[in-house]
């Protein structure tokens, strides 16, 4: 569990030594990510009204807001993603300003690592999934059994891609890292990675309340608000995977 918090700590000061640098290194990224929001709100609130009333039995939203729905939703993906390029470049380079202007190319190319890694965690995720299913029916479904079960899935669900995705800040510096090879380097940190996953299911439990605590009314100042806490909730993630990259594969220390 030290391991663990070091590494936790690590990431986390990286983000909030320097909250004006952090945020004038991911400002691109942010903005692009609210403008996503932003433009799904006015062009799409009554899909996302929809959406929110899809228990009620509500009148399916007009085919055109669907489409504007889906490209908002797709361009705050890529926003994501030019995020987690931009952190990793800027601390794995050093803090060099060249980092943050990453080309085309490199971009594209981490996407479709993500899009891989993506893929390859969900295929693993199928028996974790099913296994909970089955822990479920032999347990009972009272809500504490539901709630721990749901925390316990959670947490595995966040060990998995703390085993795989170095492959992401390896892209991000234009290196081509396999996902096996990415299992292998965090092998040593295995079982610490267990007690990294608790934690960062703590920070999305917090957030989550706090979205509960703060949701608007207004469909679209809800999305906007959860993408913020999204955001939070990514860099957070994406921090702890450079923090992983630099420690394994690079070999930096955590003081």
């Amino acid at each position: 569990m030290i391991q663990a918090t070091a590494l936790f700590t690590h990431a986390l000061n990286m983000l909030f030594h320097a909250p004006s640098t952090t945020l004038r290194v991911i400002l691109p990224a942010v903005l692009w990510v609210m403008g996503a929001a932003a433009a799904a709100g006015l062009l799409a609130g009554d899909a996302l009204g929809a959406m929110d009333q899809v228990i009620e039995n509500a009148a399916p939203p007009p085919a055109g807001q669907l489409l504007i729905l889906i490209a908002c939703g797709l361009a705050g993906i890529l926003g994501y993603a030019l995020m987690a390029i931009l952190w990793h470049r800027y601390v794995l380079l050093d803090h060099d300003r060249s980092a943050l202007r990453p080309g085309m190319g490199l971009f594209w190319a981490y996407v479709w690592r993500a899009i891989v890694l993506g893929f390859v965690q969900f295929l693993a995720a199928i028996p974790i999934g099913l296994a909970m299913l089955l822990l479920g029916g032999l347990t009972g479904s009272s809500p504490a059994t539901l709630l721990l079960i749901g925390l316990v899935a959670g947490v595995a669900f966040l060990w998995l891609p703390l085993r795989l995705s170095l492959v992401l800040p390896a892209a991000a510096l234009g290196h081509v890292m396999s996902v096996r090879d990415s299992w292998r380097a965090t092998e040593p940190l295995a079982g610490t990675l267990w007690a990294l996953a608790v934690l960062l299911a703590v920070v999305n439990t917090l957030l989550g309340v706090i979205a509960s605590m703060l949701l608007p009314a207004d469909p679209g100042l809800r999305l906007m608000l959860d993408s913020l806490l999204y955001l939070i909730e990514g860099l957070v993630f994406v921090s702890m995977l450079t923090t992983l990259y630099g420690h394994l594969i690079e070999g930096r220390e955590l003081g």
